[in-house]
This record gives structure tokens, C-alpha cells and sequence, in this order.
């Protein structure tokens, strides 16, 4: 078996992804991909119940309720809270000093960690769209099933969320505290509302106001959310793909840094 010194770079690349792997099996990630999903579903389904008389009773409807608080606060939130609960260890313990005797980099260590939250995060929307069907077909008793638009908006968040989990990977390895990330986080999300509805040419640079973009496309409870079709997924993904060179760029640069994650 090679060494890591004598490995191929993909070969590195991919045992280094593995390990970053590992170490989310007993993380928090998963508590926050099932309980922000949950929360959404079952915010939006109650008051999707209590407005009968001005919905109508359809997956449309429902799907709208669960998008709105969803794709304005929870989801953002969510991606912050998972990227802080991946720093965690580092910054609590000596792993990240350990990984630095290897012949990974920093940088590389650091993408690593940030690539393999993509995958919590993909499993978080996959949660959302099983839990709207379950409520919708079971207890709310809707005809048909989850809309093919709602099913598309969750996977397209995830693509959107690239620059945005590039972000907030650079400021959970910066700051030590768990809650710091996060709040910066919140305030990013609350900035995120007024940009796309003031300035949406240029919401695109601010990964929060992306996913919320991306999320309520087609949804009939924002006046601001464009069509679910390739006028309006194809700039998401535009955006996405130049903020992620940025984004991801800014926490090489941080990782870069001789006083990087745990001292």
C-alpha cells in the first residue's frame, strides 16, 4: 500500500476526502440536516391548514408554505450551523495540527473538509422533499403528488449553495467560536431579503441571497422569485459557478494563513 508521500495526487485527494468523511459520522451535521427540514415542513403545513379558505388545496400551495421560511432563513441557516458543526473538532482538539504533520496542505485539508458538507447538505433538501410528501399525502390528504418544480428547486439550491458553503467554511475555520460563524451567518441572511428585493442584478455576489433565490423560484408566496425555467435557473447557476471561484478562492487564502483553525 502507498504512503501518502508516494500516492498519486487524485489518490491523496481521495483518502483525504475520506477521512474529512469519517469525521462527520458522529458530527451534529446530522441532527441539523433532519430537524431544519422538519421545522420548515411543519411550519409551512400548519399554516398551509389554518389558511384554508385563502389557499387553495393543492401541492402547489403547500409547497410555497414550506419554501417561504425555508428558502428565506432556514436553509441558509442550516448551512451555517453545518459548517460550523464540521470546525468543531478543530477547533476543540488537535486534529487539524495532526493533519498538518501529513503531507496535505492546509489548503487542500481544508477543501476537503468543506467538499464533504456538500453532501449534508444535499441530504437536507432530499429530507425536505420526503417530509412534504409524507404531510401532503398523509395527513393532509392532498391528491397527486410532490410537484416535479418543488423536487427541482431543492436540487437546485444545492448547486446554488457551493459559494455560500465556500463562505461560511472560511469563517468557521477563522473563528474558533462555534456561535460566531453562525451569527455573521444570520446577519448575511437578514442582508440577503433586501438585496433581492433592491438590487436582484447584483444579489447573485451574496450566496445567501442565491439559495433564496434558488428555493422560491415559482413560488407563489414571493412577488420576486422568478420562473422555473431556464431564464431563471440559468443565471442561478451562472452566479453559482463565478461565486464559487471567489468564495472558495477567499478560504484557500484563509487556510493559507499560518494562524489557521486550532492553535
Amino acid at each position: 500500500m502507498l504512503s501518502p508521500s508516494t500516492a498519486s495526487a487524485p489518490a491523496r485527494a481521495v483518502a483525504l476526502l475520506a477521512v474529512e468523511a469519517l469525521k462527520l459520522r458522529r458530527s451534529l451535521v446530522w441532527w441539523i440536516v433532519v430537524a431544519l427540514p422538519l421545522l420548515a415542513v411543519v411550519s409551512g403545513s400548519v399554516n398551509f391548514a389554518m389558511n384554508q379558505g385563502l389557499l387553495d388545496a393543492t401541492w402547489d400551495s403547500l409547497t410555497s408554505q414550506v419554501t417561504v421560511f425555508y428558502g428565506l432563513f432556514f436553509f441558509s441557516i442550516g448551512v451555517c450551523l453545518l459548517l460550523a458543526a464540521a470546525w468543531r473538532p478543530e477547533h476543540r482538539g488537535m486534529s487539524w495540527n495532526a493533519m498538518l504533520t501529513t503531507p496535505h496542505s492546509p489548503a487542500a485539508v481544508a477543501a476537503a473538509k468543506t467538499a464533504v458538507v456538500l453532501f449534508p447538505v444535499a441530504v437536507m433538501q432530499l429530507v425536505l422533499v420526503v417530509l412534504t410528501w409524507l404531510v401532503g399525502a398523509l395527513v393532509l390528504h392532498l391528491d397527486g403528488g410532490v410537484p416535479v418544480g418543488f423536487a427541482l428547486t431543492a436540487l437546485l439550491a444545492v448547486v446554488a449553495a457551493v459559494p455560500l458553503v465556500g463562505l461560511q467554511s472560511a469563517l468557521s475555520l477563522r473563528l474558533r467560536s462555534f456561535a460566531a460563524p453562525v451569527a455573521l451567518g444570520l446577519a448575511g441572511t437578514v442582508i440577503s431579503i433586501g438585496a433581492l428585493s433592491r438590487a436582484q442584478a447584483l444579489a447573485g455576489l451574496w450566496p445567501y441571497a442565491l439559495v433564496t433565490r434558488a428555493l422560491t423560484l415559482g413560488a407563489t408566496t414571493v412577488s420576486s422569485s422568478g420562473s422555473l425555467d431556464w431564464a431563471g435557473i440559468g443565471p442561478i447557476v451562472g452566479w453559482a459557478a463565478c461565486s464559487s471561484v471567489l468564495y472558495w478562492g477567499l478560504l484557500v487564502l484563509a487556510a493559507r494563513r499560518p494562524d489557521a483553525a486550532a492553535r
